[in-house]
């Protein structure tokens, strides 16, 4: 007894504190999830993919922003708080419709900034008619929170009727990539390292409009946005809930070079790195091209292809067929690459 409350004596096993690494999005992040979920009673709507589906044929989502620099290439704190939930629900087959937005400022922080970025919160908003319902702000002592962090919860309607996830994955069935891998965090890491990157810029957008175009498709099983932890957590999810295998060549990834030569300079691997308006999609082979080319119409699928396939070999595990001809595995992020990026 410590005071008037009661801790549990075991803890997290094996963790005492958190480390930065718990909120990378890799390994660390989702042993802290199942740590945190377990104390809870289980709920068959949390059936761990990025926003949950509710009786009634809604979903929602939440997730907190604390990126740094607050003002980027491509983007904002604003822009990205948004976004990100929108995503969140896209890629379930939900159409965001409400938002509620949550505010923690730091004592002194320039209010023409902080209306600066709810403007562009607010714009994203505007263009895809969700409307901002409730919110809250508080602001703290100086030097007790860096600036700026957003919170966000987005509420959307399901436009498909069987809801899309990574058990309906099928072996045979194609692995699509709208855009180049790791665009936001490279851009993110140019930032931070000062490093001059030609033409480098966050994907960050909103991919609603793109991906609501193949929702008709009947074979499609279950796309997801490639945030934190980047395209190889997303495989690595998506194979280990479905107990199966993923193999994706690396010469078909639509890379970006600037995006490649900033990971080669600080040593990252690019499939961890996060991007914030890419998606993998996983479809029915037979319907690969079609939504290959439905994608393409839009200027954010642009360079949309498929970069491997589902199969019942090696299940729970993601190779990569390498340039050079061999194969090797793909394995979610650690500890964390870079702190901050969304």
């Amino acid at each position: 007894m410590r005071g008037l409350l009661s801790f549990p004596e075991e803890g997290v096993p094996g963790l005492e504190r958190l480390s930065i690494g718990h909120g990378a999005g890799g390994s660390l992040t989702q042993e802290l999830i199942d740590q945190i979920t377990d104390r809870f009673d289980g709920s068959p709507l949390a059936d761990g993919e990025d926003c949950a589906i509710l009786p009634g044929g809604f979903a929602v989502t939440i997730d907190g922003y604390t990126v740094s620099p607050l003002s980027f290439e491509g983007g904002d704190i604003g822009k990205l708080s948004v976004c990100g939930s929108v995503n969140d629900l896209s890629v379930r087959g939900a159409k965001p419709l409400y938002l509620a937005l949550g505010v923690i400022a730091e004592e002194g922080f320039p209010v023409r900034e902080l209306l600066g970025y709810m403007e562009s919160a607010a714009a994203v908003c505007r263009s895809l008619g969700i409307e901002l319902v409730t919110g809250d702000s508080k602001v703290v002592p100086r030097g007790q929170v860096d600036g700026l962090f957003l919170s966000t919860c987005c509420l959307g309607r399901m436009v498909r009727e069987d809801p899309l996830g990574a058990v309906n994955l099928r072996p045979g069935d194609a692995v699509i990539l709208t855009c180049p891998p790791g665009l936001h965090g490279a851009t993110i890491a140019a930032h931070r390292y000062g490093l001059k990157a030609r033409g480098l810029s966050s994907d960050c957008a909103a991919l609603w409009p793109m991906l609501e175009s193949i929702l008709p498709v009947s074979g499609l099983r279950c796309m997801r946005d490639c945030t934190r932890g980047g395209l190889a957590t997303v495989l690595c999810e998506w194979s280990e809930r479905a107990g199966l295998g993923i193999e994706i060549d690396e010469s078909l990834i639509p890379w970006d070079e600037a995006a490649l030569s900033v990971c080669d300079l600080l040593g990252f691997e690019p499939l961890h790195m996060a991007g914030e308006g890419c998606a993998a999609v996983a479809v029915e082979e037979g319907e690969a091209q079609r939504t290959v080319t439905l994608l393409k119409g839009y200027s954010l699928g642009e360079r949309a292809s498929v970069i491997g396939r589902v199969t019942k070999e090696h299940p729970g595990l993601v190779g990569i067929r390498t340039h050079s001809g061999g194969t090797r595995l793909v394995d979610r992020p650690v500890g964390e690459l870079l702190p901050r990026i969304c």
